[in-house]
């Protein structure tokens, strides 16, 4: 079931066009009647990026969040990239962090790099923060309630360089399937390669 929800999605099979739809329809019957691990991180991609159903992140999360505790890598990196954009969830950077180690753990080549990538901003952070954390602060407090200019700007180009927004933003749609791309570019190493942690 899970694998004909793939054919159809993708298509190109024997002449077979792509159709997502009936896609995620072959995956819910799969989730539903199996509760299959990969069925659930397909309708969860789809749900994520609103292809062939309409588009509901606080769903793909919680399917996302499913399938990354039955063991799934690229599930596990999703909820992971999820958490650090506050797509379909409230952000949350250490989380993000212990379900990206996860999925390095998992045998996630991309998961690896998202953590020393993550873990080097923290570190660079803290050394910067002693001597700016009093003028930021300063600035912070003169902030009124209401949107200020330069508060909208810095919403503005945060929301710009993350995947929030909804995907029917063609600029948000692209991030949103390079993150998928990703999350699916999983190397499986065999078992005369496999090496403990990170």
């Amino acid at each position: 079931m899970c694998l004909y929800g793939l054919t159809l999605n993708e298509g190109g099979v024997a002449g077979l066009e792509s159709d997502p739809k009936q896609a995620v329809v072959w995956w819910r019957r799969c989730v539903d009647a199996h509760r299959h691990i990969t069925a659930t991180y397909e309708l969860a991609v789809a749900l994520y990026t609103g292809d062939g159903i309409a588009e509901n992140t606080e769903l793909a999360v919680s399917l996302f969040r499913r399938a990354a505790h039955l063991g799934h890598a690229g599930a596990a990196y999703m909820l992971g990239e999820c958490l650090l954009d506050g797509v379909g969830v409230n952000r949350d950077r250490a989380d993000a962090l212990e379900w990206l180690v996860t999925a390095a753990e998992l045998g996630h080549h991309l998961a690896r790099v998202r953590v020393f990538t993550i873990l080097n901003e923290h570190y660079q952070l803290l050394e910067s923060l002693d001597d700016e954390y009093e003028r930021k602060y300063q600035e912070a407090e003169k902030w009124d309630y209401e949107m200020s200019e330069e508060r909208s700007r810095v919403v503005n180009i945060e929301r710009r360089f993350s995947v929030g927004g909804g995907s029917k933003n063609p600029v948000v749609l692209a991030k949103r399937k390079t993150v998928v791309a990703e999350s699916r570019g999983m190397k499986y190493p065999t078992t005369d390669k496999l090496q403990p942690g990170l």
